[in-house]
């Protein structure tokens, strides 16, 4: 399913949410550029200050690698996540994107007019699906049991009563797949999740080009950002999402230190390779 440019890309990092590894792994056969892989588990965007943080470690990891000639952040802005993080000695390489959606839709225009046209939609993939972290009867059995051990059962309910108001708001369950094997599963469980909410379902088929693009290159400034040392990342009001900055100023300065200086400590919910 990999499809390389014709010129060879410098040597990468890769450093990706576990979301979107099955659909990673199938677009990077053969992928002799990926030097390094680290992935960090699903969910870190609930606190983006800690997972701004581990990416910042992270891509210190990376360029504490002297094999390392680019790294490539395969995240979305993430909640603002991203907001800061820059390069020490490598470009970094950024898909601009709100969320993973966008790499599954693949372009951030066809997610800005599907959340147009359906401002109700909540999202589910594959890699959500596996974590079993969006909403349905099994994640709700899941939080009962919970609850119930933590709290007893009348607060449990109340707890989950409050759950359920929060997705009040959806009435789209919206899902998209690359079509890898195991995706038919996936959105049958979509599609089981939808019924048991009383939701519209709603498949979208997938376009891995923007993530194989990503991966691989070419890095049109119109899809991606590359921050180079002496930047770092700041969020843009418009339609780019992110923009580069210069990376001056005491708050810059004191986050580039701080990620440096723990760049060589591996944190628990990550694996590198």
């Amino acid at each position: 399913m990999a499809k390389p440019p014709a010129s060879s890309p410098p040597a990468s990092a890769l450093i990706a949410c576990r979301v979107l590894e099955e659909e990673i792994a199938a677009l990077s056969q053969g992928a002799t550029h990926i030097v390094r892989r680290e992935f960090f588990e699903i969910g870190l965007h609930d606190q983006p200050t800690g997972l701004r943080s581990l990416l910042a470690g992270a891509i210190g990891r990376a360029e504490d690698d002297p094999a390392v000639q680019q790294v490539v952040l395969v995240y979305g802005l993430c909640g603002l996540a991203l907001v800061d993080l820059a390069p020490r000695r490598c470009p970094l390489v950024v898909v601009r994107a709100h969320d993973c959606i966008t790499l599954l839709l693949g372009s951030k225009e066809r997610y800005a007019v599907s959340m147009r046209d359906e401002p109700g939609t909540y999202w589910y993939s594959p890699g959500w699906n596996r974590a079993r972290r969006v909403p349905g009867p099994e994640r709700e059995a899941m939080l009962r049991a919970d609850y119930t051990a933590r709290f007893g059962a009348e607060e449990a309910e109340a707890l989950l009563e409050a759950e359920r108001s929060a997705f009040a708001q959806h009435t789209t369950a919206g899902y998209a797949d690359f079509g890898l094997p195991g995706d038919d599963e996936s959105r049958r469980y979509a599609e089981q999740c939808a019924q048991s909410l009383g939701w519209r379902f709603r498949g979208h088929a997938g376009d891995p080009t923007l993530l194989r693009d990503l991966l691989h290159g070419p890095w049109d400034s119109e899809r991606f950002l590359v921050v180079h040392p002496g930047e770092r990342i700041a969020h843009s009001a418009d339609a780019a999402i992110i923009k580069a900055v210069p990376a001056g100023g005491a708050h810059a300065s004191a986050r580039g230190e701080k990620a440096h200086a723990s760049s060589d400590k591996q944190p628990a919910d990550a694996s590198a390779s």
